[in-house]
């Protein structure tokens, strides 16, 4: 008699994150005292700010670790809306602010939020991984739409729009791709959202790792009164180099807010108040922080482009994050029959770790995080060239 699982339909429905599953092999290899060289974790290689740690250490001493207001403290959303003010030039006020535990919880409250069972959301691909798991968890169908060479198309995303459709997911600088999009495609995408009355959610993890490109444009400053369309989801992860302090924030109209805090009230209470003060100071420390990391990772994506573009020809070069998103060529994927078998096999004999393309919706393509030191990308590439030679 075939085992009835005691799990539910929608945690079976989901998969778990194929690249948190991938670095859990790498550990077992590193345990196992293998060295491999990581060209697979999205995490910037910077230590965390010293103001950050500082401040952090400060509220714990003080004593900030009670419980607080459920949208996060007023310092903290203060400090956000000055920045959207100054930077994106948006009219919010604290009301318009929840902060929340990493942007991945903040994806998930918006999916419950907007989706009953059945509802459609729109996601170019290639994508992050965990877009349409979320989307799932609600009940939800993500509808999967084609990118041009990785770049927007707006058509494909119009045509797929149906009555069913509650929201479309822009990530831009993208992950995996590296590739900015235009602000002329992102404002059709705004416009049509607000034709249409659905959210653009708007995953702004890289804003501050952009080159060689305009500066950074959120949705909600591309319109007059975009923001009612328009879901800001940012994390204090990768700009500031505090990935494992789980923080980030959502930024959209006051009634989705109301609902985000009525949701979080339920699921998580608040965040840390002494990460919050850590966060307050990332944020006031801002210009001093990125800049020196943006300028060093632009030298790291010139340099790791060059690299990879001799293996793979077909690499565009990435204008934001710490991404390369090649396309394998066909003979060797032909060789190896997949992305995938081809990302195990320069993981057993070059020892470095990427991720297949597949995982990110796009077969045929290998994700490589270039955020490590120029001699770790040296060796890295060299040991990936001499094992498919």
């Amino acid at each position: 008699m075939k085992e009835v699982s005691i799990l539910s339909d929608r945690i079976l429905a989901v998969e778990e994150s194929k690249s948190v599953r991938m670095a859990a092999v790498i550990s077992d290899l590193r345990a196992k005292g293998e060295k491999i060289i990581s060209f697979n974790v999205g995490e910037p290689d910077f230590p965390t700010p010293d103001v950050i740690i500082k401040a952090t250490v400060k509220a714990l001493e003080e004593g900030h670790t009670r419980y607080a207001l459920v949208p996060g403290q007023a310092f903290l959303r203060e400090a956000i809306v000055k920045k959207l003010k100054k930077e994106q030039g948006l009219k919010v006020d604290i009301d318009n602010i929840c902060i929340s535990n990493g942007s991945k919880q903040v994806l998930y409250s918006i999916f419950q939020l907007l989706c009953n069972p059945g509802d459609e959301v729109i996601v170019p691909r290639p994508y992050w991984v965990s877009f349409p798991e979320a989307i799932k968890l609600a009940g939800a169908i993500p509808v999967f739409v084609d990118t041009d060479n990785n770049r927007l198309n707006t058509d494909n995303i119009k045509n797929a729009i149906t009555s069913k459709t509650k929201g479309i997911v822009l990530n831009t600088p993208n992950n995996p791709s590296g590739v900015v999009f235009e602000h002329d495609k992102v404002k059709e995408v705004l416009e049509l959202c607000q034709e249409r009355n659905i959210k653009l959610i708007s995953d702004e993890a890289y804003e501050t790792l952009i080159y060689d490109h305009d500066s950074f444009k959120s949705p909600a400053a591309l319109g007059d009164e975009a923001l009612k369309n328009t879901l800001i989801v940012q994390s204090f992860s990768k700009s500031y180099c505090m990935t494992g302090f789980r923080l980030g924030y959502l930024a959209g109209d006051l009634d989705f807010i109301k609902g985000m805090n009525k949701l979080q009230s339920h699921v998580c209470g608040n965040t840390p108040v002494f990460i919050q003060k850590g966060a307050l100071a990332a944020l006031e420390n801002e210009s001093s922080i990125t800049s020196q990391m943006r300028e060093t990772f632009e030298k790291r994506a010139e340099l790791a482009y060059q690299l990879c573009k001799e293996i793979f020809p077909e690499t565009v070069k990435p204008q934001g994050a710490f991404y390369l998103f090649p396309k394998i060529p066909k003979a060797l994927l032909e060789r190896f029959e997949s992305d995938e078998a081809l990302s195990l096999h320069i993981l057993e004999k070059a020892k470095v770790a990427l991720l297949p393309g597949s995982f990110f919706g796009q077969p045929g393509y290998l994700r490589i995080c270039f955020s490590t030191n120029n001699e770790e990308i040296i060796k890295g590439f060299q040991a990936i060239k001499e094992s498919i030679q």
